[in-house]
């Protein structure tokens, strides 16, 4: 990704939180305005039109749960941005019945249009943190199809996760990160893990540990809607990482915020050097 990006020229150097995001592209109207804007990065949902429903078809459609039709089909979406953008892009997955045919549609796609930008497969295979019972994606089935079909892209392998404010909410463990280091530690590939921003700042013993196995891996921060993530915790992420090592998805006013501080830190320590 940062090295597409340099090519490019959209940034001036390794660093994750330059990448800019536009989430749930999935609509045509939203595709249409994230291809307008001027984000780096699209992230988009697909599942199955009509997912567990009498009327469940094989096709993959751009929709995020509990949207289960939508006006665009991964196809169409696939074209639309190669052909009329350079942004990378990220798929994410929430079952493991739309990932098969979607990965033999990237296959097709990749050999009448080149993919010439970074394709970043995401999905939750792990259980993680506060979830009572295990929705993850086949971890096996998911990685497996990825090197059978179409290993050209960065994996990005997660664990489920519920964050409930006012209640006492559990992180990320070590025994966690190291099921998902057993996992995918030997794959060929780029690995990308996405962590939820809230939970981090407490598991960054574990998340730091992850980080230290590989250097093909990064983690990705995302933030759930209402996550009340605070900015010193992403600072405190920031201080102790490498700004290669660290994707930043998250909402304003968090986002820019975090951004003048860590910027304006980084131009003070480069005039006083």
């Amino acid at each position: 990704m940062l090295d597409y990006l340099l090519n490019l020229g959209k940034i001036d150097r390794k660093d994750g939180l330059l990448v800019t995001w536009y989430h749930a592209a999935n609509r045509k109207s939203e595709m249409e305005e994230a291809l307008k804007s001027d984000v780096m990065a699209l992230e988009s949902d697909v599942t199955i039109e009509g997912y567990n429903t009498p009327n469940e078809t094989d096709r993959p459609i751009m929709a995020h749960p509990p949207d289960i039709y939508s006006d665009n089909t991964l196809q169409e979406w696939l074209e639309t941005v190669l052909k009329l953008s350079d942004k990378a892009i990220k798929l994410d997955f929430k079952n493991i019945k739309s990932f098969g045919p979607s990965l033999d549609i990237l296959l097709k796609t990749s050999s009448q249009l080149n993919i010439d930008r970074p394709v970043w497969l995401n999905a939750d295979i792990l259980n993680g943190p506060n979830v009572p019972f295990n929705t993850a994606v086949n971890a096996s089935l998911f990685l497996s199809l990825i090197q059978e079909t179409f290993p050209n892209c960065t994996v990005s392998p997660g664990w489920t996760t519920l964050y409930l404010p006012f209640f006492p909410n559990k992180t990320y463990t070590q025994k966690m990160v190291e099921e998902m280091h057993s996992l995918v530690g030997k794959l060929p590939q780029r690995i990308t893990f996405p962590v939820r921003a809230v939970m981090a700042r407490l598991a960054w013993p574990h998340l730091s540990w992850l980080l230290k196995q590989s250097n093909r891996y990064s983690l990705t921060l995302w933030q759930g809607k209402t996550d009340p993530v605070r900015v010193e915790d992403l600072l405190f992420i920031r201080n102790n990482s490498q700004p290669e090592q660290i994707y930043y998805d998250l909402f304003d006013p968090v986002l820019s915020q975090f951004k003048d501080i860590a910027f304006s830190s980084s131009r003070n320590i480069f005039t006083r050097v």
